[in-house]
């Protein structure tokens, strides 16, 4: 018996099914780092500080995508 994913166009739409994936919208601290261009303890300084939002997700910090492109606005705007 053949598998469906022998045909090269059944392959194609395969991939194309599993490509749909959310996009992560939340980051990590080491990501939203990077995002902001700073370093991680500076990043976390600005949570303690109340000037970044950051959710708790256990152990580890979460930052929000839409929350880092604010504030990297406000800071262009500065």
């Amino acid at each position: 018996m053949k598998s469906p994913y022998e045909n090269e166009a059944n392959q194609v739409l395969a991939l194309k099914l599993f490509d749909n994936r959310i996009t992560c919208e939340w980051y990590s601290t080491k990501e939203a780092a990077a995002f902001l261009r700073i370093t991680p303890n500076a990043l976390r300084i600005m949570v303690c500080r109340g000037k970044v939002k950051a959710r708790k997700l256990g152990s580890r910090l979460r930052f929000h995508v839409e929350d880092l492109t604010g504030l990297l606005s406000k800071r262009s705007a500065a």
